[in-house]
């Protein structure tokens, strides 16, 4: 039960963090776009992608498909960074921590099930 708790409290707090990080893009990002020449339909199509992947990653019963957004995401936006040398560290540092959470949430619901 204690370690249900947990998981669930990081969970939020990485979605929540996420979530965050995706709402302040989406309202300042497109400049950013803009001076890569990349087009606006894409920053806001992972976005959205990202948003609906954290509202997924709260849940207990959708974790793993929220889980599975986050991570094509974050490693999605890790490599575009890469590519256009900007830094991409803390992207890595969530995108393992996503996989950890699924993963330790997918381990908790098996052994609760038997």
């Amino acid at each position: 039960m204690r370690g249900r708790r947990v998981l669930t409290a990081a969970r939020a707090a990485v979605a929540v963090w996420l979530g965050r990080g995706a709402f302040v893009f989406l309202l300042h990002g497109r400049a950013v776009f803009e001076h890569l020449g990349r087009p606006d339909g894409a920053r806001i199509t992972i976005v959205c992608a990202e948003l609906a992947g954290a509202i997924l990653f709260l849940f207990t019963r959708t974790a793993i498909a929220g889980g599975l957004v986050l991570s094509v995401v974050l490693a999605w936006a890790a490599g575009f960074h890469f590519a256009v040398g900007e830094a991409s560290r803390m992207l890595y540092v969530f995108l393992f921590a996503v996989l950890a959470l699924a993963g330790g949430t997918r381990a908790l619901a098996a052994q609760e099930n038997g």
